[in-house]
């Protein structure tokens, strides 16, 4: 046998009926400051690891451009060497 049971409560109501305090105060205020930091960070400490990483994506498209323009047989042998 196999009962099903369907509820429609709001996540308010349920954490309510759990006895769940409601943090969403807290929530809002640990974004902002997650915001804050990534915004000081980002600035910084991690755009060098940005421009690594976009390195590889703008050979590839340089390449399917030199391909799409049929230049790709005049480039040069040190072009795609960074």
């Amino acid at each position: 046998m196999k009962i099903t049971v369907d509820v429609d409560l709001t996540p308010e109501e349920l954490r309510s009926f759990l006895g769940l305090p409601n943090v969403e105060k807290l929530q809002e205020e640990m974004v902002k400051n997650a915001q804050k930091y990534l915004k000081d960070a980002g600035s910084s400490q991690y755009s060098e690891l940005i421009a690594g990483a976009m390195q590889p994506m703008m050979a590839y498209q340089s390449w399917v451009q030199r391909m799409m323009t049929g230049q790709a047989g005049s480039a040069k042998k040190g072009d795609d060497e960074t």
